[in-house]
């Protein structure tokens, strides 16, 4: 990642080793800049600032070497608007600015998953005098991982200058191909490359101290502008690549600059899994039809040849890029802090991609089930994330209860991900005893015990047989089995609906396992009074955690509702037997009228979210209409009362009123509500009100979409306007509010009271923001 202070950093390479990211900026990573204007004094400047130094770790990174001369605080402005990220700088006479991107080309992997940032440096001359001026590129030949076990092996380095005449492309590569190398690091390198222009001339040295102070790399820089076109030293440790030209007055000149880099293996499990990145298949590898690598296949060492293909295909690049992005990020439609929220998320998703896989190499573990993940389909290529850097699970199957607020995102921008990850649930609920796996984890523990169950798409937790009040999470089968039918019915892909049918059926059996006798709709576990059988004393009804359930909610019976929708439009498209069909509308009407005499409450007029202590002792939850909304863009059937789903969004909002920050600015909507007169909730649990109390930017993002779209529905701009306000005032916390320091690091959540106070940075359903995106205007994503 590219940071507000110009360095780069965080880091997050992935293996077992990243169960987290590193707050690891590289000291030896900048751009710099020297400029002479006429015969007037050179201006050398390196174009970052010092890191921040917080009293929190996930906010504090290093500065840049001690022996190069920083820009201050104020001297540079940074703004990004993924995958586009752009700074310029003041302290020169010469307009120096500088745009960087990845290739993230929607629907398509190949661009997409390669290891590339374009660094564009554009150098205008609007003063009456010649400015000579020059670009460097220092970057570090830096190992994968640093402090971290098991430990990475990443010695024998080496480095080598190419000009490649035929493309224009000049680079200094960084290897490090010892045999004794771990091999999350075996024949890894990284390529800085530039393409000059006409009048631009390339300098470079191949080797510098990177444990020095940056004084060797800098005096030549500083004294001509131009490299030794040598090494510095013998430590191979480091590489610069320098370009200068000459500006006439009026002059302007853009420098492409590229980093590639090829570290082409990921390992878990102690180094016990290998699996090779899937850039990889696009430059050699091969895999055999249960997916797994062919070995020999990918020939290595190909971040030159990644950095000459970039560089060539940059226009190319950048316009496949701009052909779905400009649509969304320029269209006035979308106001401009929830484009900003929408596009900026996104950037969670390759940063925090600690695996999508190429193939497996080698394995010792011993699966789960009679099989590993992701083999049942040749071509299938899995992905695998974390919920957050500091807390929550691996979301790589993507069918938790966090995943189904992101899942838009993916369908939209990253279509194969999502369509991936639900072919290994499928694998996985179709090995399960039971129909209910959890999603695979990984850990940074050397202990077998801890990857026997932590090893992606290897190993995971099977689900435990059902019942009622003794099933954690059950928001999460009905989720499962909803996103597969979305999946097929918006792709049209009828193929993956057959393949998915038999896993639909298994969860729906599971679901309804937790049905108690004499009711219709699933028993969640009880917070105040736990299920001896449960595995732990606290229990989880659904996503929103410790938030105490009596018995039933209106959350989880809605997503049952769903569930039951979803499988009967399924049904009816691969031909299940009418009587089948009749039985799960008949369940379905059923679940459907005591849905509406359990929450319904009249007086509140809202439907309330769990029974309380007597008749009108409840709360209301702000996502109570979480599945509706799911329902409604699937085109199925309305899953409660049409004249009370309106009358509940008219009249519930009153309840979750934002307070205001200092500044009069929205805090945002919390996740529960009280009617009038309540001085408290019914039940407590162990944690206070902490998520009762809970701005969760996922929530109020997913609200608004639904206000939005009921808005429409309803012909009711009032609702329209609530919409838009609740996902303003998350993304303007999120984005515009520096002191909140929550840009590329929203967190879970925060006190409606106090923004400043938050759970969980970088949580993956904050891509929620999608929803709302869509809902103001469906999101039409352009392809070449």
């Amino acid at each position: 990642m590219i940071n507000q202070s110009g360095t780069f950093g965080p880091w997050f390479f992935g293996g077992s080793q990243d169960d987290s990211w590193e707050m690891r900026a590289l000291p030896q990573a900048a751009f710099h800049v020297r400029e002479q204007i006429g015969t007037d004094q050179t201006t050398v400047k390196t174009l970052a600032t010092n890191g921040p130094q917080s009293t929190s770790a996930a906010r504090s990174w290093q500065s840049p070497l001690p022996g190069w001369n920083l820009l201050q605080p104020g001297e540079g402005s940074y703004a990004a608007l993924y995958p586009f990220g752009w700074t310029s700088y003041t302290p020169f006479k010469t307009d120096v600015s500088m745009r960087f991107f990845s290739p993230i080309v929607a629907g398509e992997d190949k661009r997409t998953s390669l290891p590339v940032a374009y660094f564009d440096v554009r150098l205008a001359n609007h003063t009456t005098k010649t400015s000579n001026i020059s670009v460097m590129f220092t970057m570090p030949n830096a190992p994968a991982h640093e402090g971290r076990q098991p430990a990475t092996v990443r010695t024998g380095l080496d480095s080598q200058f190419t000009n490649d005449r035929k493309s224009g492309i000049q680079a200094v590569t960084m290897t490090s191909n010892d045999p004794s190398n771990t091999v999350d690091a075996s024949r890894s390198e990284w390529t800085i490359a530039a393409k000059p222009q006409a009048g631009q001339k390339v300098t470079y040295t191949t080797s510098w101290n990177a444990n020095g102070d940056g004084s060797d790399v800098y005096a030549p820089f500083s004294d001509t502008g131009a490299l030794t076109n040598a090494p510095i030293d013998n430590s191979h440790s480091a590489g610069a690549i320098s370009v200068a030209v000459t500006l006439k007055p009026g002059e302007v000149s853009t420098v492409p600059f590229a980093l590639t880099w090829d570290f082409p293996q990921v390992a878990f499990a102690n180094n016990n899994t290998v699996w090779m990145r899937h850039y990889t298949n696009f430059y050699g590898a091969k895999e055999d039809t249960q997916n797994n690598y062919v070995a020999g296949s990918y020939p290595f060492n190909q971040s030159l040849a990644i950095a000459r293909d970039a560089l060539t295909a940059h226009d190319e690049s950048l316009r496949a890029v701009e052909q779905w992005w400009k649509p969304i990020a320029n269209d006035p439609a979308y106001p401009l802090v929830i484009r900003t929220g929408a596009l900026n998320q996104l950037a969670q998703v390759p940063f925090k991609t600690a695996l999508w896989e190429g193939g497996l190499v080698s394995n010792t573990v011993a699966p789960t089930g009679v099989k590993r993940q992701g083999t049942t389909v040749p071509g299938t290529h899995l992905y695998l994330g974390v919920d957050s850097n500091a807390g929550g699970g691996a979301n790589g199957g993507m069918g938790t209860e966090v995943g189904t607020y992101s899942s838009l995102a993916y369908s939209q921008v990253f279509p194969t991900i999502e369509r991936d990850r639900l072919r290994a649930k499928i694998d996985a609920v179709n090995a399960d005893p039971y129909g209910d796996p959890w999603d695979p984890g990984l850990t940074s523990s050397t202990d077998p015990a801890a990857y026997s169950v932590r090893d992606p798409f290897i190993t995971w937790t099977q689900g435990q047989q059902p019942s009622p009040g003794n099933v954690w999470f059950i928001d999460k089968p009905s989720e499962n089995l909803f996103r597969l039918y979305d999946y097929a019915q918006s792709n049209h892909d009828w193929n993956f609906l057959r393949q998915a049918y038999p896993a639909m059926r298994k969860l729906l059996a599971y679901i309804q396992a937790t049905i108690p006798p004499g009711s219709t709709l699933p028993e969640a576990p009880n917070m105040n009074a736990p299920s001896p059988n449960l595995k732990s004393p606290l229990p989880y009804a659904n996503v929103f955690d410790v938030i105490p359930v009596n018995k039933v909610d209106a959350y989880d019976s809605q997503l049952y509702l769903l569930a039951l929708e979803s499988i009967s439009a399924a049904g009816k498209s691969v031909g299940e037997s009418k009587a089948t069909l009749a039985t799960w509308n008949a369940e379905l009407k059923a679940a459907k009228t005591e849905y509406e005499a359990t929450f319904w409450n009249a007086d509140h007029q809202y439907y309330r979210y769990t029974p309380g202590p007597t008749a009108n002792n409840d709360s209301v939850l702000l996502a109570t209409f979480f599945a509706q909304h799911l329902a409604e863009r699937a085109g199925l059937p309305d899953l409660v009362d049409t004249s009370r789903y309106r009358l509940q969004l008219k009249s519930q909002i009153a309840l979750f009123q934002s307070k205001l920050d200092s500044q009069g600015r929205e805090i945002g909507s919390p996740n529960m509500g009280l009617p009038p007169g309540s001085t408290g909730f019914p039940y407590l649990g162990f944690a206070g009100t902490t998520y009762e109390d809970g701005v969760w930017p996922t929530v109020d993002y997913f609200v608004g979409a639904t206000y939005v779209d009921a808005a429409k529905r309803f012909k009711d701009t009032g609702l329209r306007a609530e919409g838009l306000d609740l996902g303003s005032a998350v993304a303007t916390q999120v984005w515009q509010v520096n002191e909140n320091g929550y840009q590329f690091n929203t967190p879970l959540q925060w006190n409606k009271s106090d923004a400043g106070r938050w759970i969980y940075p970088a949580f993956e359903s904050n891509l929620s923001s999608w929803e709302l995106l869509n809902a103001i205007k469906p999101v039409t994503i352009r392809r070449g």
